[in-house]
């Protein structure tokens, strides 16, 4: 089969990784655009750029241009890729992501007057986000009322053409079974990880003590965005307690990744007496990242809902989980069907607990082993990338 992997500027290697067994089996392209967000370096198939009409507001500084960006046309419009429809001439499958992408919608078109087919995967699980109906958009000016109205066309034109919607959790499912997609255009596949390179290993000193820990500490380790739904506060929160806590002296904590509350945290750290306790670590590439796991004890990923946006799936979380780690996170959109009962799961905004979970795990090793044990088992079983790759294979070959 040729297949085409169309993302705009969201083509990345945690997704991909899913597919990159399917290229040893069929011709696999991958798109995305010039303005991409990831490198597409190491994808496991070719990858073509495509012009986007997102790029002419690339001058602007960004607070203007997501501002430009977001008011000038309905969102399906301001995401058409140059020339896509030339470059699926060849090609049985489309393959793209969410209901409400310009690419999504500019392929539904272009399937209307060829063969081809289209799959659609959907990570989004709060219904109607991008449509005038969405419960937070009361209030709304008429103007953004009526580009959203723009918007409702956009995606229900995309849902009426598309052959089969790949949601990625279960809570995905029921969202675009909500907006009124039949139960039976719907397969549930989740996100798959490379098992093989997330994996239990000896830890390195050197890095560790990057991270602000030493071989007696208990290093519990945060990566992800830094911003507020991610629950950096709430971390930082439960930071202030375990300082002050004389039976945690040992434990450290490591914050990785970059975002807009980078320097707000940052300047949190030290009047807090946080110095010696929390290191802001910056990014790391993605070829570092299952070190980084091997360096630590414990992960956490304390997710807080927000009025438009909920986690939608936690590739840390089955990352952490395949690599041995017990891992703490909350009960917010689809994190508790990816953890499962392999990790604990306590309530959103609740820094006491995360502070109590720690302690606990903290104190007893067999507990930590367990859970690792539990994870690791459950990446195995549910998440492995051979398993993923197959399940997408079988969903090409029933529109064949």
């Amino acid at each position: 089969m040729r297949i085409a992997l169309v993302r705009g500027n969201n083509l990345n290697r945690f997704e991909m990784q899913s597919y990159k067994p399917l290229s040893q089996r069929h011709e696999i392209t991958g798109y995305s655009s010039y303005t991409n967000k990831f490198e597409t370096v190491d994808m496991g198939f070719p990858v073509k750029k495509l012009h986007t009409t997102e790029e002419r507001y690339g001058f602007l500084p960004s607070p203007l241009r997501g501002m430009a960006y977001g008011l000038s046309l309905p969102r399906g419009l301001n995401e058409r890729m140059a020339g896509l429809e030339k470059e699926l001439e060849d090609k049985d499958i489309v393959h793209t992501a969410e209901t409400f992408t310009g690419y999504s919608y500019q392929a539904a078109r272009y399937k209307a007057v060829s063969k081809v087919k289209l799959a659609l995967t959907v990570w989004e699980n709060i219904p109607f986000l991008s449509t005038h109906l969405f419960r937070g958009f009361d209030g709304i000016s008429e103007t953004m009322r009526r580009a959203l109205t723009g918007n409702d066309r956009i995606v229900e034109y995309t849902k009426s053409r598309a052959d089969v919607f790949i949601a990625v959790t279960d809570r995905a499912k029921a969202a675009l079974m909500i907006e009124g997609v039949p139960e039976d255009r719907i397969r549930v596949v989740p996100a798959g990880i490379d098992t093989g390179r997330f994996k239990p290993a000896p830890a390195d000193p050197e890095l560790r003590k990057k991270l602000g820990a030493s071989d007696d500490d208990l290093l519990v380790l945060y990566m992800g965005r830094l911003v507020k739904e991610k629950g950096v506060y709430d971390l930082l929160h439960a930071a202030m307690l375990i300082a002050r806590d004389p039976e945690l002296k040992s434990v450290k904590i490591a914050m990785v990744g970059t975002g807009p509350e980078k320097d707000a945290v940052a300047e949190r750290i030290a009047p807090a007496g946080l110095r010696e306790r929390v290191l802001l670590a910056g990014g790391f590439s993605y070829s570092a990242v299952p070190d980084l796991y091997n360096a630590a004890d414990t992960f956490i990923l304390p997710s807080i809902p927000a009025p438009f946006w909920q986690e939608q799936f936690g590739m840390v979380l089955v990352e952490a989980m395949a690599s041995g780690l017990p891992v703490i996170s909350t009960m917010s959109g689809s994190i508790p069907e990816v953890v499962g009962d392999a990790g604990i799961l306590i309530q959103p905004n609740d820094p006491l607990s995360i502070y109590n979970e720690i302690k606990r795990l903290a104190a007893d090793a067999s507990a930590r082993e367990a859970y690792g044990k539990r994870g690791r088992r459950r990446a195995l079983e549910k998440f492995d990338t051979r398993i993923v790759s197959e399940q997408v294979e079988a969903i090409y070959r029933d529109l064949m």
